[in-house]
């Protein structure tokens, strides 16, 4: 997952006090958007959704003491991505309601609409767990370069390290398959085939990917994306 500003990720709050006076639309998405960092006042706040090979720009706005809000019709509900000036993005599901957005220093909350609630609680469990990892690998790499790197320690911490990963196997394998019949089931399950491309670069699957695939309805299989990522590889 995209981390912002050295962050892992998150959720949000509220805003517009200084702004033009904004009134929400029916049955549109309402973004609603404060951050913390001040670097971020006068640059562009952007939400920009991949259409195959092509990042397209849906909707833009300026940041005003650390402030923004973007509001549109929506015709389906889709992942995009949030860049904050040359940041790197960060998720968000589209959809009807006020998507309420925080950016702070060391964390990213967006909440208010029942597919961004789903998303970031898989988000923060796995972060969670990610974190846990990367501590016993550089605890793992301070023994071996101290010279302890078969001792008892070391072995328990590698078990402990292969037991997470698994735990966020699982995690991810369960969030898409709970998800199949939304866009986060596909979005989650296009980000482990695209992570299946990058190791390899060319166009294969994993037991997981199999196991996910295997499973899921005919609606989720024809997915324009899925069916296309599926037809390279077999």
């Amino acid at each position: 997952m995209p981390d912002f500003m050295n962050s892992k990720n998150l959720k949000y709050l509220l805003m517009m006090m200084f702004a033009p006076i904004f009134v929400a639309c029916a049955d549109t998405y309402n973004i609603i958007g404060t951050s913390s960092q001040c670097m971020f006042n006068g640059k562009m706040a952007y939400i920009k959704h991949m259409d195959y090979a092509e990042m397209k720009i849906l909707d833009s706005c300026e940041v005003i003491h650390g402030e923004f809000q973007m509001c549109g019709p929506l015709d389906s509900v889709i992942c995009v991505s949030l860049f904050m000036g040359n940041s790197r993005g960060i998720p968000v599901v589209l959809e009807k309601g006020d998507i309420s957005i925080n950016l702070a220093h060391s964390s990213i909350k967006v909440e208010g609409t029942p597919l961004n609630e789903r998303l970031y609680t898989f988000l923060n469990s796995c972060d969670s767990l990610i974190m846990l990892v990367s501590e016993l690998q550089n605890r793992n790499e301070s023994m071996v370069y101290a010279g302890y790197g078969l001792s008892s320690d070391f072995v328990d911490r590698k078990k402990r390290e292969a037991e997470l990963k698994m735990e966020i196997h699982q995690l991810e394998t369960q969030f898409i398959m709970n998800n199949y019949d939304n866009v986060l089931g596909v979005t989650w399950f296009m980000e482990l085939c695209h992570k299946a491309y990058a190791m390899s670069r060319r166009y294969v699957s994993t037991p997981q990917i199999d196991e996910i695939y295997g499973r899921a309805p005919e609606s989720f299989r024809q997915n324009k994306f899925v069916k296309s990522y599926m037809d390279m590889v077999y």
